[in-house]
């Protein structure tokens, strides 16, 4: 494959973990392939690595979902409390407990690991109970018949990985449709995982989630982010450099399910209800902090530690910025406060009232309540109108308000130092690799 100037013949989809604001995963692919089915989306790329909740999107991409359907997925409140099904009471005492000495930052399983795999397995009847192994020959044979409808040239086989973590060995295991891939360890040995347990070996959230982990085949899993994949781009980036695939041929892109950066509390000329309280510490809160670290930012370095494997480059300095010569298209709302550009002062993005920007913010990945629900889709609609910032590849980490003397409004763009400030420019960035 001869890659052309500019385009990028091997691609890689890449989905973030995030529980119920994967939904906004859903509205991206719906955006990018409108009126396409689960493989038809996939026919699209050469390789899925997904996590937690964008595991649950990549296996209804393989059922056979279109986007707008693994949308209504998680629009569903039914869905939404099987997925995320309450455990009684006396199953969840520590977080009656904990809550009652520390109310903001309660401690102990809510949900029922068991109910989560019974609602995997009930919406993907088709290919749920189907091995990865198998499902490997099957999904490319449908693969390849919609690409020979569009008459593409000949191109790998596309494969997809889930990452999750081993509980009993302690380190990262990927479950592979591709069980011969280089990337592997030795022995290759037969993947018996089905997808639907590959999914839910995924998503498994312990500590403030799930009350147990998931298990099968004599094994047991925790939720892939614990390995510090909830970004997973890093999975599929090395895995296709496995494969023998020159790293000028590779495109991603890189799916989040939104992201919160907000400025410290106390910084020049930003209003306090729209800053980062400062954490708690003590042990309920700390434990909970521990807890949330597996969702939370530091794994998206690896974004940025992807863009230098695939010889991305670096920006000389701030008036170079936003650099976005790169191979990796990042989509991701970032909730933070927006520039006015009239006054030149921070503010909530439009529409918002401080009240619901410090909900979402504040909002748990295991929504289950409409209106919380209600604002992610707002959220995710505001994003695409480029009414909130996107997350970049690389981003810069101070805040400021321009002198009250200052001839010029502070440019925002600045703050994203490589990739795409808004959602419009990645959309047109991916178009432009992909096309």
């Amino acid at each position: 494959m001869e890659a052309r100037p500019g385009k990028k013949p091997f691609r890689i989809l890449s989905l973030d973990g995030g529980g119920t604001f994967a939904l906004i995963q859903a509205k991206v692919l719906d955006d990018l392939f409108p009126g396409e089915d689960g493989h038809q989306v996939l026919s699209h790329f050469d390789l899925v690595s997904a996590c937690s909740g964008g595991a649950i999107v990549a296996a209804a991409l393989i059922e056979g979902y279109a986007p707008r359907e693994i949308f209504e997925l998680f629009d569903n409140p039914v869905n939404r409390h099987a997925l995320f099904g309450r455990l009684p009471w006396y199953r969840s005492l520590l977080q009656l407990v904990t809550g009652v000495f520390s109310p903001a930052s309660p401690v102990g399983h809510r949900f029922s690991t068991d109910g989560k795999l019974a609602f995997l397995q009930r919406i993907l009847p088709v290919m749920g109970t189907t091995s990865l192994q198998n499902l490997h020959g099957i999904l490319n044979d449908s693969i390849a018949s919609l690409r020979a409808q569009r008459d593409e040239p000949s191109r790998p086989t596309m494969s997809f990985l889930f990452v999750t973590y081993d509980f009993d060995r302690d380190r990262a295991r990927m479950m592979r449709s591709d069980v011969a891939s280089p990337a592997a360890s030795f022995p290759h040995r037969q993947q018996r995982a089905t997808l639907a347990e590959a999914a839910h070996a995924s998503s498994t959230a312990p500590i403030n989630w799930f009350d147990k982990p998931a298990e099968f085949d004599g094994c047991r899993f925790w939720d892939g982010a614990m390995t510090g994949y909830n970004n997973p781009v890093l999975a599929g980036v090395v895995e296709a450099i496995a494969m023998g695939v020159p790293r000028r041929d590779i495109g991603v892109l890189s799916l989040g399910t939104s992201t919160v950066f907000l400025p410290e509390c106390g910084s020049d000329g930003i209003p306090d209800a729209l800053c980062r309280s400062r954490a708690s510490t003590g042990f309920l809160p700390e434990l909970v902090k521990v807890g949330k670290t597996i969702i939370a930012d530091p794994p998206d370095a690896h974004t940025f530690i992807a863009h230098l494997m695939l010889d991305g480059g670096l920006p000389a300095d701030v008036s170079c910025c936003p650099y976005t010569d790169t191979a990796i298209v990042r989509m991701n709302p970032v909730i933070q406060p927006v520039i006015d550009r009239a006054t030149g002062q921070w503010r909530v993005p439009a529409g918002w009232s401080a009240e619901d920007f410090r909900r979402i913010a504040e909002m748990d990945i295991a929504s289950r309540r409409q209106e919380d629900v209600d604002l992610i889709k707002r959220l995710g609609d505001g994003w695409l109108r480029d009414e909130w910032h996107n997350q970049p590849i690389r981003g810069c980490g101070i805040w400021t308000s321009p002198p009250a003397d200052s001839p010029r409004l502070p440019n925002t763009d600045h703050l994203c130092e490589i990739g795409h400030r808004w959602y419009s420019t990645a959309k047109s960035a991916w178009t432009a690799l992909s096309a």
